[in-house]
């Protein structure tokens, strides 16, 4: 609530000249307020009287105003006015900002508790002495009352100031009080309407914003006075929930480049926008998850918040969750019962790979609605993220893990010839010179003229044909028209794109650094460079955190170290929850940040690194490995940069040793299977997270040990994924022999489950080794094991039992043991087609066993007839429901 938007609206109507109406007002634009429908008499609309607009705080005169929009019907009783530009009115301090923010958020309550509201209005029962006074109102509104009234009803039992109406007038004391908003926090949910005049306490109704959007004209007038199209948001969660509006706070060049700014018009992903809407329109579930991958700068962001647009106006209740919410592996987590609405809603998940535990609440929590529900996950790859337990359920484990998957190519494949990249390029420049002129201290000019000169690169970087993402077509376009503008920096032929953007990014720090705010031009350039590269790579949520970092910074006297935090706290303003915030795009955060780890000599990793928290820790590791991940690819050149930041990395692993709370982290959140440059540093966290459980193992066996196995799981998977086999196997008969002592010693129905997945990856690795015997020794024993899991717990996840019945059959097969195999195979068609049954995702692995069925019936057993049937069966599954975007989850290990 802001109390300096709260007015005073006077009408004097044709009808009643020798009167004037009352109501109460709120500012939604610097000259627009929005009131009640009835200040206008009971006719049927404004009858041209004369309308006045007063705010007694400023002074208290009385304005001009004309009646923009008017509806009193069954549902809305709400009009616009506008203050006269020629009146002499000064819009109050709130509304000062309409460049970076919308000055006025609408909001909807979706779920069905009564829900806090404030008000604030100028009620006859506050009239002295000829004056109105204000009165705030504190109440509830009760979702379940008015709804099929389509109003609010706010409940209050406030005590209130006496009043006395005059005789025979017949009026309330809340007269004079229609027109007030009602606020949600930042988020305005309604106008008053009526005094039901409650027996006891306080009963009032009110036009629900969610009515008022649903008017187009409504909405127009908003945008055209703000600048800003009006966005219905949710009200229970909007405490960890992103803000709808768009980002517009363009303190730099790079900053248009974020995909919340949405300054490139959406465009070439139609396909897999139709399919994502059909998927949250048909699918027949009523909670569904799926999963978007690709790499950094491809889109998935700005697809997701096309969808969440989309769905917004057929109705749902759509939004993304705020990135920053942390992600604990201890305690409950979130309220996720603020998210409850009979409402079809959709929610989007970003940077899902560093939220394992809190998207596996979020699911236990959603996968029982009885409502539409669809949960978008984002991420750059799937990983231990999505596969592992992490303590979850099995029926969550289960969605989680056979959630299908989008992989987003790229939108200009290598094929694209050069009129498609003039193409894609040209629009992105028209569109980013549009915003260019709201960048603060960019020099003036005609960017939009400028934008129908330039041209794209006639030669892809480094001279080879290869695919273009999204975000390096806009990131070229924006470097030619920053290079094309008053102030260019000069570029070379093979200088890579990240570094001619950073280049121009650079000007924005030191003109900073140089203000009479901090006067820090007597700093080196490399050491206020090294600053944002460590507080790209660790970030800060307090104080206390960023002055760590900066007094650690090389080259940074020690005096200065406040001077720094909290010149990078200007430089990028922090989101809820943080000191500051960091240089966007991740593409161009991640080149500026191996741009200093790849100098051997540089040092800020292992210098920022011993004191840094977990969190902290883990934000670095991410933000390199997502930068390695993508080494060779897009506008960098494949180069030792990788080497020299895994060095960089592993001496930081040594000088201070990890916890083992970060390496977990660290591990789940790691794609899989990782890009090979990242394949060394994966293998080196999973090999110190082993390291890390043993101490905690003899001391807790039972509280550590089956996770200690786990670990050697994934251990050996790694090492059999670079080729080293004997050492794989050494590893996974040490979990093995884990998990059967533990059993033995706990009778640990965790462990069995781990017993059953080591030896899946044991025999596995028998058979690749031409170890055929014991494979089949260990494969009966897999089986026996899941089944035992499956009689002894009813809630046991069945796949596990049907992909060791298929690897035993394969085992079988090996031996030539066809009438054994038979019967195996049998057994995982029977178990993947209960599971198919159940769960979609599970076709693609049915139509695998089938096919493989009818190959061994027709080529091994003679049966031609049956062979066929069962092959002809699982390619119509296949040609059905293809994979469902979904890896094989029969392939390789584990």
């Amino acid at each position: 609530m802001e109390f300096d938007r709260v007015v005073q609206v006077r009408v004097r109507t044709p009808l009643r000249p020798d009167t004037m109406s009352f109501a109460t007002g709120y500012l939604v634009a610097p000259r627009l307020v929005l009131t009640t429908g009835h200040v206008f008499g009971a006719d049927a609309g404004p009858g041209g009287g004369p309308v006045t607009v007063r705010r007694p705080e400023a002074g208290g005169e009385r304005v001009p105003a004309t009646p923009l929009w008017h509806r009193r019907d069954a549902t809305i009783d709400a009009s616009l006015i506008e203050i006269a530009a020629t009146s002499p009115w000064r819009p109050p301090e709130s509304m000062r900002d309409l460049r970076t923010r919308p000055p006025q958020r609408w909001g909807q309550l979706i779920g069905v508790r009564p829900h806090p509201v404030t008000i604030c209005g100028y009620p006859r029962m506050q009239k002295d002495a000829g004056c109105r006074l204000d009165e705030q109102l504190s109440g509830d509104i009760h979702p379940g009352s008015g709804r099929l009234a389509h109003r609010y009803e706010v409940l209050s039992g406030q005590p209130l100031p006496a009043f006395t109406p005059p005789r025979g007038a017949g009026v309330s004391g809340w007269s004079g009080f229609s027109g007030a908003a009602l606020l949600c926090g930042d988020l305005l949910v309604g106008v008053v309407a009526q005094d039901r005049r409650a027996q006891v306490g306080s009963r009032l109704t009110a036009t629900r914003t969610r009515d008022l959007l649903g008017d187009p004209v409504f909405c127009e007038l908003v945008a055209r006075h703000t600048g800003w199209a009006p966005v219905l948001e949710p009200v229970e969660p909007d405490h960890f929930l992103a803000p709808a509006a768009c980002a517009r706070d363009l303190c730099s060049p790079a900053m248009v480049l974020r995909a919340d700014a949405e300054a490139v018009r959406f465009h070439g992903r139609e396909k897999e926008l139709r399919a994502l809407l059909d998927w949250c329109r048909t699918d027949p579930d009523a909670f569904a998850v799926r999963v978007l991958t690709g790499p950094g700068g491809q889109g998935k962001t700005r697809l997701a918040r096309q969808l969440i647009t989309n769905l917004r106006q057929e109705g749902w209740v759509a939004a993304q969750l705020r990135v920053d919410l942390p992600d604990c592996p201890d305690g409950p987590g979130p309220d996720w019962s603020v998210l409850d609405t009979s409402s079809p809603f959709f929610l989007v998940v970003d940077y899902a790979e560093t939220l394992p535990h809190l998207i596996r609440r979020l699911i236990e929590h959603q996968r029982t609605t009885r409502h539409r529900v669809r949960l978008l996950l984002i991420s750059r790859a799937e990983g231990e993220w999505k596969t592992q337990p992490l303590g979850a359920g099995p029926d969550t484990r289960a969605i989680l893990r056979t959630a299908p998957t989008l992989a987003l190519k790229p939108l200009l494949p290598s094929r694209a010839g050069p009129t498609a990249h003039a193409v894609a390029f040209t629009a992105a420049a028209r569109d980013l010179a549009k915003l260019l002129g709201h960048v603060a201290g960019l020099p003036q000019t005609d960017w939009r003229a400028l934008a129908e000169t330039v041209r794209p690169p006639k030669v892809p970087s480094h001279g080879h044909a290869r695919s273009h993402s999204v975000l390096e077509t806009q990131m070229a376009a924006l470097v030619a028209l920053l290079e094309s503008g008053p102030a260019p920096v000069g570029r070379s032929p093979d200088q890579p794109v990240e570094e001619l953007l950073l280049d121009h990014e650079t000007r924005y720090w030191e003109g900073i650094a140089a203000s009479p705010m901090f006067r820090l031009d007597d700093l080196r350039a490399t050491t206020l460079r090294r600053a944002v590269a460590g507080a790209v790579l660790f970030g800060a949520t307090t104080r206390t955190e960023a002055l760590t970092l900066t007094r650690n910074v090389p080259g940074l006297p020690p005096t200065r170290a406040t001077d720094v935090a909290e010149w990078l706290r200007t430089l990028y303003p922090p989101p809820p929850g943080h000191y500051w915030g960091s240089l966007h795009p991740d593409r161009v955060a991640e080149h500026h940040a191996v741009s200093h780890l790849a100098d051997p000599d540089d040092g800020t990793l292992t210098a920022l690194w011993p004191d840094a928290t977990d969190d902290q820790r883990l934000r670095a590791v991410l933000v390199l490995s997502r930068a390695i991940g993508t080494l060779g690819d897009g506008s960098r050149p494949a180069s030792d940069e990788a080497g020299h930041v895994l060095g960089a990395l592993e001496a930081a692993l040594k000088s201070a040793p990890p916890s083992l709370r970060f390496l977990r982290a660290a591990t789940a959140a790691f794609p899989y299977p990782p890009p090979k440059p990242l394949a060394p540093l994966d293998l080196l966290l999973h090999y110190r997270l082993a390291a890390a459980y043993r101490k905690p193992v003899a001391t807790d066996p039972a509280g550590n040990a089956t996770a200690y196995a786990l670990t050697l799981n994934e251990l050996a998977v790694r090492l059999r994924d670079l080729g080293r086999r004997e050492d794989a196997l050494t590893v996974i008969e040490r979990a093995v022999v884990l998990e059967r002592r533990l059993i033995r010693a706990h009778d640990n129905a965790e462990a069995e489950r781990g017993l059953g997945t080591a030896l899946y990856n044991w025999g596995q690795l028998l058979c690749e080794a031409g170890c055929y015997e014991e494979a089949l020794t260990v494969a009966e024993e897999a089986v026996a094991v899941e089944q035992q899991c499956v009689r002894t717990d009813r809630s046991a996840d069945e796949s596990y039992l049907a992909q060791a019945h298929f690897r035993l059959s394969v085992v079988l097969r090996r031996l030539e043991r066809y009438s054994e195999a038979e019967v195996a195979s049998r057994a995982a068609v029977d178990g993947y087609l209960r599971l198919a049954q159940a769960n979609r995702a599970y076709a693609s692995s049915l139509a695998r066993v089938l096919i493989d069925l009818g190959i061994m019936l027709e080529d091994d057993l003679g049966k031609d007839r049956e062979g066929w049937a069962a092959f002809a069966r699982g390619l119509e599954i296949q040609n059905r429901f293809g994979r469902l975007g979904t890896r094989d989850p029969l392939a390789g290990l584990r």
